[in-house]
């Protein structure tokens, strides 16, 4: 076998970082929607405080979720909110759960 040198070459595109940043969000939007993916929602404070009553926990007790996870990028959160995320399963219907969101 003959050496063959491999080289490699990196396209670097320039585009403001808003219109990027827009089209990112386009396209994650436009994922999200899929049949498979489950709803995600940001709560309300109030929301969060009924939250913690009913369960009598605490956000650090919630399993949680990146602040950059592609399916709450959109939802403009920041750390220490609380997502919800509403699956629907055809054995076990509808069911929710909590994450809070990590900044990691």
């Amino acid at each position: 076998m003959a050496n063959k040198s491999v080289t490699k070459k990196t396209v670097v595109k320039k585009n403001s970082s808003s219109a990027s940043k827009k089209k990112a969000v386009a396209k994650d939007i436009s994922k999200l929607s899929h049949d498979l993916v489950p709803v995600h929602s940001k709560l309300s404070e109030k929301e969060k405080k009924e939250l913690f009553e009913m369960y009598n926990i605490h956000i650090k007790q919630l399993p949680k979720i990146l602040s950059s996870d592609a399916a709450i990028r959109h939802l403009d959160v920041k750390e220490n909110d609380i997502i919800k995320i509403i699956r629907k399963s055809p054995t076990a219907g509808t069911i929710v759960f909590y994450r809070g969101v990590i900044n990691e």
